[in-house]
């Protein structure tokens, strides 16, 4: 408006300057003026239309406005409300952080706790399990060398029963030796007998024919070494040996033998002659190889008929 009212107050001292000079070029002037009156008016006009229609425009923009800012506080109100709802599920959230946060901590310190526990327990055992392993290591050390030994032992024992066994043969081909010399020597006997019959009438000459052929046996036998009468009578028979050694076989083994033969050794005698006055003695020292008594004194029961029956 203001703008208005300038434009049309330039407008008319225009016109009024004009006025006072009556020239033809003042009617120009007037024809002039007249036309610049009408398109005064016209401007008038269209800027009144104008007004009109921008103080309409100002009306409704002052409603859209009005409408606007209704709306624009009530979505402000509304976000006010949210805003609020929000931090208080904010500071709810934050309160289940910090619980969440503390549960975590206290969880995390118990298990450091228990995970340091563990791993004590854990350094204790790998000590005990490496006390075993050098107290195992020491008993492997100690086993091998006990086992070394006793397989050196074995080894000698090996050699020793091989020649044992050695002199086990060397004994059975000497005993069939005197079994020989003591059947021929029977034979011999039964035929001095029969010749002692049949020449009964030369008895100076039998007899000194017997007494060579005694002289001759006795050679022959001194040449397989038979045991004289006397002493057979007073040592035991090889007999003998072969059933305490069966007797002793079935009681504790295949060795039995061999024991037999060493505890005669640790006597000091043979088997070849052995006294039967020590027979009691042998028989001791022999049952003292069996662990059970009941065992141990049927064994001597056994061993003291076979003595007395042969």
């Amino acid at each position: 408006m203001k703008v208005y009212d300038s434009l049309k107050e330039v407008v008319r001292e225009t016109l009024q300057r004009s006025k006072p000079s009556p020239t033809p070029s003042d009617v120009v002037k007037g024809d002039n003026a007249s036309m610049l009156k009408d398109a005064v008016e016209e401007l008038d006009k269209f800027v009144a239309y104008r007004i009109g229609k921008l103080k309409v425009a100002v009306k409704e923009s002052a409603v859209l406005v009005a409408s606007e800012a209704q709306h624009t506080e009530q979505i402000i109100d509304g976000l006010k409300t949210n805003i609020a709802v929000l931090e208080a599920k904010l500071s709810e959230t934050e309160g289940a952080i910090r619980s969440k946060e503390l549960a975590n901590q206290r969880t995390e310190e118990s298990f450091n706790a228990r995970i340091a526990a563990l791993e004590a327990k854990l350094k204790e055992t790998d000590e005990i399990v490496r006390a075993k392993d050098a107290a195992i290591k020491s008993l492997e050390q100690n086993n091998s060398a006990t086992i070394h030994e006793l397989e050196n032992q074995l080894k000698n024992k090996e050699k020793l029963l091989t020649n044992r066994s050695r002199e086990v043969l060397d004994l059975k081909s000497q005993l069939e030796l005197l079994r020989n010399g003591i059947k021929e020597m029977s034979s011999f006997f039964k035929q001095s007998q029969v010749l002692g019959v049949i020449e009964g009438q030369d008895n100076s000459a039998g007899s000194r024919k017997g007494e060579s052929k005694t002289a001759g046996a006795q050679a022959k036998g001194n040449a397989m070494a038979p045991p004289a009468p006397d002493a057979a009578q007073e040592n035991v028979s090889p007999e003998f040996f072969k059933q305490l050694a069966l007797e002793l076989t079935q009681t504790i083994g295949p060795m039995a033998p061999l024991i037999v033969r060493d505890h005669v050794k640790g006597l000091g005698e043979t088997m070849e002659q052995f006294p039967k006055a020590r027979v009691k003695e042998l028989l001791e020292t022999v049952s003292t190889e069996i662990l059970d008594e009941k065992v141990k004194t049927g064994f001597r029961e056994r061993i003291a008929q076979i003595n007395g029956h042969l």
